[in-house]
């Protein structure tokens, strides 16, 4: 099934698609006026719709039922995460959590991180391609680029709060999360949060966890997290 984004999509409403989804839709796949496609909303909800025009930049289309509605609340998770060096570590690591249904992306800048800045037009298009790919109707946010202590401070939800942090005393994760509630799990960069930064976290309610023994690259502990997130809510 090919499925096209429209965020504005709207029931018995019509809907223009963005000049990258229209191009494909009549260059490559030659669809014509009045035939079907597939749209959704990244909120939840795929429509059935029916082509109304083609132009050369935008196919405007009419959208007629609603094959498919996934709004109904479930536990949310967020993952906060200091983007690697190498950005294409930071691309794989989004393009799967997002498969696998993530909510919530923050990328972090902490004392020991290799990477200040990241290209968020480009993750987008790798987040609405995965969600695409594996037929996710919820597109993720992608947050700027926040500083640890910024970010501590906007965390004012009744989500649960972890940090994974490389300590003994640790519990791991898949014992502190039960599921049914929404997540917050923080990710450290290479040379792990400092213990200064694993203490804001502590003072703000988060908890530290282990995420196994194994020594795990981040954008794995980040995939690692999720699958742990999605076994405690099946």
């Amino acid at each position: 099934m090919n499925i096209f984004y429209c965020p504005l999509a709207t029931l018995d409403e019509y809907c223009a698609l963005d000049e990258t989804e229209s191009r494909h839709i009549a260059n490559v796949l030659r669809k014509r006026e009045g035939e079907e496609l597939f749209v959704f909303d990244g909120r939840g909800n795929l429509y059935d719709a029916r082509i109304q025009s083609i132009g050369k930049k935008e196919v405007m289309v009419h959208v007629v039922r609603l094959m498919e509605n996934t709004e109904i609340e479930k536990p949310k998770l967020h993952i906060a995460i200091a983007p690697p060096k190498n950005i294409e570590r930071f691309e794989w690591f989004a393009e799967k959590v997002t498969e696998l249904g993530i909510n919530e992306i923050t990328p972090l800048l902490c004392k020991h991180s290799e990477r200040k800045e990241i290209r968020a037009d480009r993750i987008e298009k790798i987040l609405l391609g995965a969600c695409k790919q594996s037929l996710k109707l919820r597109l993720p946010s992608l947050n700027p680029m926040t500083n640890v202590q910024d970010f501590f401070a906007q965390q004012k939800n009744d989500a649960h709060k972890y940090i994974a942090y490389c300590d003994e005393k640790s519990i791991h994760l898949k014992n502190a999360y039960r599921g049914n509630i929404d997540a917050i799990v923080m990710i450290g960069p290479e040379g792990d949060f400092t213990k200064e930064e694993v203490l804001l976290a502590t003072q703000h309610k988060f908890e530290t966890v282990s995420l196994g023994k194994s020594r795990l690259r981040l954008e794995t502990a980040g995939i690692f997290a999720a699958s742990v997130f999605n076994l405690a809510n099946e």
